[in-house]
């Protein structure tokens, strides 16, 4: 279910034009809270389709120390790998240093291949993750692996720090 909804998210952000702003709701017709009234992809339609498929070569892969044979990824690894695989950004090793790349982005203006940054264990930046549009984000779980969440689950929604664009 999680393939075929990343594959819809981007389906829609192509099929929008990737230039147009559209209205984002939620079931119910309403705006989510916390939500821009539009969203704009900053990547041309072949941009936007590579970025998506490297995400979705990463969906399921596990996380780091798993297996000795599989050693997996983490988050910072993770977004590193994606970056590079990308457009050759080379982004820091760490969530925390990574946090300093970039351009700030407010959270109502974040676009499809931001960074999202979060404080997982109470010290500074300590995870991160790839921003996919709809209110989600791919990131590198420690109990599942490479999962897509939603920005808005509480656990997420009270840990967030900031977001960062290195894409132009």
């Amino acid at each position: 279910m999680r393939h075929f909804k990343f594959g819809l998210c981007l389906l829609l952000i192509v099929a929008a034009g990737c230039t147009k702003s559209f209205p984002r709701y939620g079931a119910a017709g309403e705006r989510p809270a916390g939500q821009s009234h539009s969203v704009q992809s900053r990547h041309s339609v072949n941009a936007t389709i590579k970025l998506g498929r490297i995400l979705q070569e990463y969906l399921g892969k596990p996380y780091a120390g798993r297996s000795r044979f599989d050693p997996g990824l983490d988050c910072s690894l993770f977004t590193s790998e994606v970056f590079k695989k990308y457009s050759k950004i080379q982004l820091p090793r760490t969530s925390e240093d990574q946090f300093k790349d970039g351009k700030p982005v407010n959270s109502g203006e974040l676009a499809f291949g931001d960074l999202v940054f979060f404080r997982t264990d109470g010290s500074g930046i300590s995870h991160v993750g790839i921003y996919v549009d709809f209110g989600e984000f791919i990131h590198a779980s420690t109990s599942n692996g490479v999962i897509i969440s939603k920005m808005s689950e509480k656990y997420w929604e009270k840990r967030f720090v900031g977001a960062r664009r290195v894409l132009e």
